[in-house]
């Protein structure tokens, strides 16, 4: 298997799940032997998830934060003489 990082070399390896999530403890999945990365199917789940949230998050501020145009109005300052 290849490292969708780094393109290097993966070895399987033995994870231990800390927050007792109520399913195994112990967990298999694929580390990069150069860069690090873990690729574990229920990471990569939550992964492609958060990427969607973040995506849609900016999608709907790049929409929010454009300015509104008024048709037939235009801003004018007053200024006194």
């Amino acid at each position: 298997m290849t490292c969708r990082r780094c393109q290097g070399c993966m070895a399987r390896d033995h994870f231990l799940d800390l927050q007792e999530s109520g399913g195994e403890w112990w967990l298999q999945g694929w580390r990069c032997i150069n860069c690090g990365h873990v690729f574990d199917p229920v990471l990569e789940k939550n992964r492609q998830l958060h990427a969607a949230a973040m995506a849609s998050a900016e999608a709907q501020q790049s929409v929010t934060s454009e300015p509104m145009a008024v048709h037939g109005q235009e801003e004018s300052l007053d200024v006194a003489a």
